[in-house]
């Protein structure tokens, strides 16, 4: 047998860095916006293109298109500059997309002088900004937008056809204008129809948003002292225990039972004795600290998961809401009753289930509340 080779590990080979962050900058609006532009400078390049197409058809001086060429892509490459340093990232034109339109808009008319008979393509391009600002502009600037393109174009047309009026046609400009009269006005309607139609689904969003909230707030708080319910800090429960179990961190509960509550109920009545819940439990969440958690465990019983905490340290916790309770009760209370509560405390270990914990704080609970209340035991 030949001897076997020892293997060597070799370090993974690292992917190149992606050049997106670098290009379109950190943060989802930042890049948005900076996407925005490089897609504006590459339909330039595009446009490029059909102008160089345009100067070797002889449709337009080769001079005039290279000028029109560098002024839109250096309108771009400033518009770049500006937005992918974040200086326009919020504002009345966040990431410049309506300045850069009316700036395209206006090289079009440029465009349109220097083609002569080839202009009337131009029309299409032109309403394809109209077409884009339904996604950047709200209705009354679209209509704006429109009356900027309309406007404009008939004055180039006029200009052409009083500068070069055998280049520029008459009839055959004002066959193009009222094409454009006809369909860019369409465009802005819909843009309004689409917008409304935005809106309206935002509308739904958020109501749907509210909706869900309110179905989670039913499904994991008490209604009547807005604890968490059973079920929810039980569920939470299991999450610190495993969380704590990893940590090797200790971990106690306290079952917490309001006594004397049926008398409460019996003498006052049971919306004196709701009270009685609500006044405790705002009591208790002021008392105890931001990352401990309490929950209605059914009745007048309350559970406490005190993370981080021994029982020795959740029994001290216990004792100060109980002296708490006792200098305030007459004041918070309803008919200014005093309240006592009685408490079982066990701290959780690693090996046992929440269940077995919270049988044993049941039972010293039980202890509590049978060797005289208004205390707290171990269990």
């Amino acid at each position: 047998m030949y001897p076997s080779t020892p293997s060597i590990d070799l370090p993974a080979p690292r992917s190149p860095p992606s050049l997106l962050p670098s290009l379109l900058g950190e943060g989802e609006p930042l890049r948005t916006q900076t996407f925005g532009v490089v897609f504006s400078t590459a339909t330039y390049l595009l446009y490029g293109l059909i102008t160089w197409y345009q100067v070797q058809a002889g449709l337009m001086h080769s001079g005039i298109g290279w000028a029109l060429t560098l002024l839109a892509l250096s309108l771009n490459a400033m518009a770049y500059i500006v937005v992918r340093r974040g200086w326009v990232l919020t504002g009345r034109d966040p990431g410049l997309a309506r300045t850069q339109l009316l700036f395209g808009v206006a090289l079009m008319f440029a465009a349109y002088a220097a083609l002569g008979p080839g202009a009337s393509g131009l029309l299409v391009v032109m309403a394809s900004h109209v077409v884009y600002s339904m996604f950047i502009m709200n209705p009354r600037q679209v209509w704006t937008l429109v009356g900027f393109t309309l406007g404009g174009l008939g004055l180039t047309m006029l200009a052409c056809h009083w500068l070069w009026p055998a280049r520029y046609d008459a009839t055959v400009q004002a066959n193009g204008f009222l094409y454009a009269l006809l369909v860019m006005p369409l465009i802005a309607l819909l843009a309004h129809r689409i917008t409304a139609m935005t809106q309206r689904l935002k509308a739904q969003h958020v109501e749907l948003q509210d909706a869900l909230g309110r179905l989670h707030e039913l499904a994991t708080r008490d209604e009547l002292t807005r604890t968490h319910n059973r079920r929810h800090i039980a569920d939470l429960l299991e999450i610190e225990q495993a969380q704590h179990r990893r940590m090797s961190l200790p971990l106690s509960v306290a079952l917490i039972d309001i006594d004397l509550f049926k008398s409460v109920n019996d003498r006052h009545g049971h919306a004196v004795g709701d009270q009685v819940l609500r006044c405790f439990s705002q009591l208790a969440r002021q008392q105890l600290r931001e990352s401990d958690l309490l929950g209605r465990w059914g009745g007048e019983e309350f559970l406490v998961v005190l993370p981080n905490t021994s029982r020795g340290a959740a029994l001290l916790a216990m004792n100060r809401l109980q002296q708490r309770l006792a200098t305030v009760s007459s004041d918070l209370m309803p008919m200014g009753l005093r309240i006592t509560f009685s408490a079982g405390v066990t701290e959780l270990s690693a090996d046992e289930g929440i269940d077995q914990a919270i049988e044993r704080a049941d039972q010293a609970m039980y202890r509590a509340k049978t060797s005289g209340r208004a205390r707290s035991l171990e269990g």
